[in-house]
């Protein structure tokens, strides 16, 4: 059974007994063998030294977190996501470990920025970084190893993008941290932008936070969901689609037509969002273009939440254009860009409304 799912242009799916296969773009040997345009079935199981237990796919690169608490990293190396220096070379195509990393909880990979949580509650990056974090330098070439954020402690989750980052500490409180012009930090303002994580002032009780093209979600434990920041891909969920002249949102409001939910998740290229609630169903808003919201709707954009149909979701995940859910009895399910995911589907063009994958078709032979 597929246990995860993490999606860029390419794909990944870790399996019960610790295995992870791959299939899609393999230009800069994402996929853990020798580059070449596609793969697709079978796909490629990943040469890894022991179990993964969960796993994180970023522009061109993977990420496999296993259960020694080691991070192992391959694909394309640009702007030091690969969190080790590659002297010169911008690829590898097989798994390495990487150094000086160990003892990580969760590792979260954006575009070109790579965050790892580690078990004792503080947080790493590495890549792509906002210029603060960095002493003041220029985010490229970026940073080659990880490198410990100040002022964040007893951390559960983490979230961001190379402009900003969400941490979430195990008391439900969120530190923000990176580009604020249009509120995208949540601080009630967006005249500043600190030079240190900072707490979000008026958000409390968070259970889980998720960006999306200069904006975020937060759910927090009464069931609410609520949004801030930039409006461009209609991530504030609040009927309007922003442009180059929004202004943006600096403070939390509730998204209206959101109750019971107990996660949120952002598509890996910022334009899609989707809550699962407490019952198992699935409701998203954002960017629709290539079905990836799943909700059968034709427009490009779903300026407020819209329910999607599905048998209840265990689990579920976002990869670029497209998204994946597990439901309770084990079936895994697609819809969004065909072309992105692979052809799992075995058919061209958008998935929009939900599918079942036969992703036993996937495995190696």
């Amino acid at each position: 059974m597929v246990v995860e799912v993490a999606a860029s242009a390419h794909v990944l799916l870790l399996l019960t007994d610790g295995t992870l296969v791959a299939l899609g773009e393999n230009r800069s040997g994402q996929l853990g063998r020798p580059k070449a345009i596609r793969r697709f079935f079978p796909a490629e199981r990943v040469p890894l030294p022991a179990k993964a237990v969960q796993v994180a796919a970023g522009e061109d690169t993977s990420f496999a977190l296993l259960d020694d608490g080691t991070v192992w990293a391959w694909g394309r190396g640009y702007s030091g996501t690969l969190g080790v220096d590659l002297k010169g070379a911008i690829e590898r195509h097989t798994p390495e470990v990487i150094p000086n990393l160990q003892g990580v909880s969760q590792i979260v990979a954006n575009g070109n920025t790579v965050m790892a949580l580690m078990a004792d509650g503080s947080v790493r990056a590495w890549g792509a970084l906002p210029a603060f974090l960095t002493g003041g330098r220029e985010v490229h070439p970026g940073v080659t190893q990880p490198l410990p954020l100040a002022g964040l402690e007893n951390v559960a989750r983490v979230a961001g993008s190379p402009s900003l980052g969400f941490a979430l500490t195990r008391d439900g409180r969120v530190f923000s941290w990176g580009v604020n012009d249009r509120g995208q930090l949540g601080l009630g303002h967006q005249t500043r932008e600190p030079q240190r994580p900072t707490e979000l002032p008026t958000l409390k009780e968070v259970v889980s936070i998720a960006t999306v093209a200069g904006a975020a979600v937060a759910v927090t434990r009464d069931g609410k969901a609520w949004s801030w920041g930039h409006n461009g891909q209609a991530g504030l969920g609040n009927g309007l689609h922003g442009d180059t002249g929004d202004p943006g949102q600096p403070a939390p409001r509730p998204v209206k037509g959101i109750s019971d939910a107990i996660e949120v998740k952002a598509g890996s290229y910022g334009r899609h969002l989707i809550v699962r609630r407490r019952n198992g169903t699935l409701i998203g808003w954002g960017n629709s273009d290539w079905g990836q919201l799943g909700a059968g709707i034709s427009g490009d954009h779903q300026p407020t939440p819209k329910p999607i149909k599905l048998p209840e979701v265990e689990a579920y995940w976002l990869g670029g254009n497209f998204s994946f859910a597990r439901t309770k009895d084990g079936a895994l399910w697609f819809w969004g860009e065909q072309s992105g995911a692979q052809g799992l589907l075995g058919v061209k063009g958008s998935q929009r409304v939900p599918a079942k994958v036969p992703w036993e078709r996937a495995l190696p032979q």
